[in-house]
């Protein structure tokens, strides 16, 4: 698992907007505004999470603390190649995109 920035994540998404990024917040916080092409993934759900072992996921929360925890469960699972962006949607200063 590795930590980056939302500035790093930023970054990462000039260069490629397809990657695997998953925001953690509830569905309510999701749809208030989030950043564009990342996939609700409330932490309830997270049981339910079954994607290749071998491909890379970037997980965002409000603040990083959940999705820090997030990294070290799928860790735990076998899952290899874990992004946390370890100051949250707080920090995030891109675009946003609102569902309501």
């Amino acid at each position: 698992m590795i930590n980056i920035t939302t500035n790093q994540l930023a970054e990462i998404l000039e260069k490629d907007s397809t990657i695997n990024l998953y925001d953690l917040r509830t569905p309510i916080e999701f749809a208030s505004g989030h950043i564009p092409d990342s996939h609700n993934l409330p932490f309830e759900e997270l049981k339910y999470f079954n994607d290749p072992k071998n491909e890379t996921y970037y997980f965002i929360c409000r603040s990083g603390d959940l999705s820090n925890h997030v990294c070290q469960i799928l860790k735990s699972k076998g899952y290899k190649h874990l992004v946390n962006i370890n100051d949250g949607i707080l920090n995030w200063k891109g675009k946003i995109q609102s569902l309501t």
